[in-house]
């Protein structure tokens, strides 16, 4: 009767679209701070039974609409502070080991079997043991033992249909001696014999993130693993990441995963010649003369959302320089500098990316984001840049913007709590670019330059005799023309997104082990440099993540970059620009 009545109560409520806030806004680094970690402790006590996507669909919310229910919470599937509360009493929450297709409508559920078996029960006792099987040991067949079962089998090289027959059965009867390494996908039917290996390594060649396991952990670091499986142990090294124990595992992850050439070695090139450019007197972001009364004691760079729901943003028309990087679903997010300049309404904020902290090194800067993917924080914090994630009050919601597109900061409070955390580390941060004061008199005619960042994302930037303006081609937008890119301040006023300077650096794409895409900073590209209706075309080029980006001719002497309030856009090097003079 009971679930016979939160069924009615899903039925009905499932129309309704609540914002689904962070954990965050509760306690500070809690392991529930996004969709994707909702989903997967709700997986990991038996609720949600779809895909690890972060994707808050009405699956999600059936699944929060029954945990809530079933541990006598207000049914309103909106993560709130009593849910928040109940996710970290880890010991209070009332499981859902029997869920019934009845209650959460999905073909993908299985029925648990009621019956009690002591077969079962010896098999869920020996998963358990090599870390297979995290639910209760009960004896009753169940989706949680079924799986375990098949990734047992997957592991021992044996058919996985999650029935424990014969040949199951004596293979768990060997535990780990009985792991086989899996050259190719393994086969659908079970195999007379096997080789045995070590199951200490991780076979990254077939591991597929796309299926993680059902629970998950917090690890060291405080941050919620989505996969015990798949422990996120982190290699950076100038760009490019890996997930690896082993120098074999690092090869076949190369090989068989990225497809990428092994790292090269780089040798930090240091800080950038400038001309007519005094430290403590120039913005190092954009080399410009700064006020007497700026509040230039740290650099923060905060992420700003670019989804369509998220523009018209607020913070790009205030920031002393803007980044735009590539995100998933071929869409872009940036992030704002602020070092002189401050704004007391900036956002929609969102998470951090691989690439963010790669920009922020040189200048000593904290990044300011809404969490992140699990395990990529600490990378971050890893490479010697701070991060502050959804903090009160320097963070707060707007109401007129439906979550996740209404976080919001102000700029001058963040940057007093950064410095109060003690992440401040220069006095004068160095200057990011060469900047100087070069005649353009030589610089070829460039009225406007387009840029593809992907088959959905094209950005444009015309010359209208003072800056440069920018318009977009979005494939989510609806349109196939060029759309005008407003900025909105807090009153309501807008305008169109415009630059005294563009700078875009073609870099090498990658895919981050957290199937994120990225671009490296770190090696050497095309740098295209826009100022005044004038083109540079030029090279970029840095040694490590501590130096800031080099610009120079063929021979290798230096370019100076005019000074300006510069948009600076890391666009994969498998599109070229276009022109118009």
């Amino acid at each position: 009767m009971i679930n016979f009545i939160y069924s009615v109560i899903i039925s009905s409520l499932i129309v309704v679209q609540p914002s689904i806030d962070s954990c965050n806004d509760y306690y500070q680094n809690h392991p529930v701070r996004s969709d994707i970690m909702l989903q997967v402790v709700l997986k990991s006590y038996g609720y949600y039974e779809g895909k690890i996507d972060g994707q808050f669909g009405n699956e999600s919310r059936k699944a929060l609409l029954l945990f809530q229910g079933n541990n006598n919470l207000s049914p309103d599937g909106v993560v709130g502070y009593n849910t928040c509360t109940l996710f970290l009493n880890k010991s209070d929450i009332i499981k859902n080991e029997k869920t019934s297709s009845s209650n959460i409508t999905n073909n993908n559920v299985e029925s648990a079997d009621d019956n009690f078996s002591q077969e079962i029960y010896d098999a869920q006792t020996q998963l358990k043991t090599l870390g297979l099987y995290t639910s209760t040991v009960d004896g009753i067949n169940g989706p949680g033992t079924k799986r375990a079962i098949k990734e047992f089998q997957r592991k021992s090289g044996l058919s996985q249909d999650g029935v424990l027959g014969p040949l199951t059965k004596a293979a768990l009867s060997k535990g780990e001696a009985s792991y086989v390494t899996v050259e190719n996908p393994t086969s659908n039917t079970e195999p007379a014999s096997t080789t045995v290996s070590s199951s200490s390594a991780l076979d990254l060649r077939n591991y597929d993130p796309s299926k993680p396991c059902v629970s998950g952990y917090v690890d060291s670091n405080g941050i919620w693993v989505p996969d015990p499986c798949f422990k996120p142990v982190f290699v950076y090294r100038f760009g490019k990441t890996a997930q690896v124990n082993s120098q074999n595992e690092l090869d076949a992850y190369l090989a068989d995963r990225w497809s990428l050439e092994k790292e090269k070695t780089y040798v930090t090139i240091g800080r950038v010649e400038t001309q007519n450019y005094t430290d403590g007197v120039n913005s190092p972001v954009n080399g410009l003369p700064m006020p007497s009364n700026a509040n230039n004691k740290i650099v923060i760079g905060v992420k700003n959302d670019n989804n369509v729901r998220a523009r018209p943003q607020s913070g790009p028309q205030n920031a002393d320089a803007v980044f735009e990087v590539l995100v998933e679903g071929g869409m872009t997010r940036f992030i704002n500098i602020f070092y002189e300049s401050d704004t007391n309404y900036h956002g929609p904020i969102r998470s951090a990316r691989p690439t963010d902290p790669t920009v922020l090194r040189p200048l000593d800067g904290v990044l300011v984001a809404s969490g992140a993917t699990g395990g990529l924080i600490p990378e971050i914090i890893d490479m010697g840049v701070p991060v502050i994630s959804d903090r009160r009050p320097e963070y707060f919601r707007i109401s007129s913007r439906r979550a996740p597109h209404n976080l919001y900061a102000d700029t001058a409070k963040l940057k007093s709590l950064a410095i109060a955390k003690g992440y401040k580390k220069s006095t004068n941060p160095q200057p990011l670019f060469p900047w100087g004061d070069p005649s353009t008199a030589s610089w070829s005619t460039g009225s406007s330059i387009t840029l593809k960042f992907s088959g959905q994302t094209t950005t444009k930037w015309t010359w209208n005799g003072t800056s440069y303006v920018r318009t977009y081609y979005d494939a989510y937008k609806g349109s196939s023309s060029n759309n005008i890119h407003s900025w909105i301040d807090q009153n309501g006023n807008t305008g169109q997104i415009a630059m005294e300077t563009v700078i875009a650096l073609f870099c090498e794409p990658y895919i981050h082990p957290l199937q994120l895409p990225s671009v490296k900073t770190v090696g050497e590209g095309r740098a295209v440099i826009m100022h005044n209706g004038k083109m540079l075309d030029a090279t970029w080029k840095r040694g490590s993540n501590l130096d800031p980006f080099h610009i120079v001719d063929s021979a290798g002497n230096t370019l100076y970059v005019p000074k300006g309030k510069p948009w600076i856009s890391l666009v994969p090097n498998t599109y070229s620009p276009s022109f118009n003079n």
